[in-house]
């Protein structure tokens, strides 16, 4: 083999070890930020489930779309006063079927399932519901920047 040959297959070899070093990377990273923003729907679940205004607070994206389950749009303040006030109650829920779509590094969405109990303005509804929420990663944090509902039903 000439010494051309030679070079030109070891440059070849380590294109591709490159290739394949970045493409593990960048899955690895991937896996880690999906992880991320699993972690952040948790505490915001944990948060509603007790009432937590302050956690909500934080994890919430100060221009917030919430749209609940009636249709109605909420901005960051009116959810987290409903929710001082007491008038949004949740009583129990448990999310099934729960999936995160990375888009980037940056922005995830958690889409699910959830059966819950909630009480709101006095009255109870004992539903499934579809729900979304959208996350996006700003200074190193994950906020949830719009989250969605949907009665559903029954269990599909």
């Amino acid at each position: 083999m000439t010494r051309r040959r030679i070079t030109a297959v070891a440059l070849s070899i380590l294109a591709l070890f490159t290739i394949a070093w970045r493409t593990a990377r960048t899955a690895a990273a991937a896996e880690n930020a999906k992880e991320e923003v699993l972690k952040a729907e948790e505490e915001r679940n944990q948060a509603l489930q007790t009432g937590d205004a302050a956690a909500l607070d934080r994890l919430y994206s100060d221009d917030l779309v919430y749209a609940n389950v009636a249709g109605t749009l909420l901005t960051k303040s009116q959810h987290l006063t409903e929710l001082k006030a007491k008038t949004l109650h949740f009583v129990s829920f448990s999310h099934v079927d729960v999936q995160v779509t990375m888009h980037g590094n940056d922005t995830g969405i958690v889409t699910g399932l959830s059966k819950s109990v909630v009480e709101y303005r006095g009255d109870v509804s004992h539903s499934y519901r579809r729900f979304m929420n959208v996350y996006s990663k700003k200074d190193g944090r994950w906020f949830c920047v719009a989250h969605m509902e949907l009665n559903i039903p029954e269990k599909p």
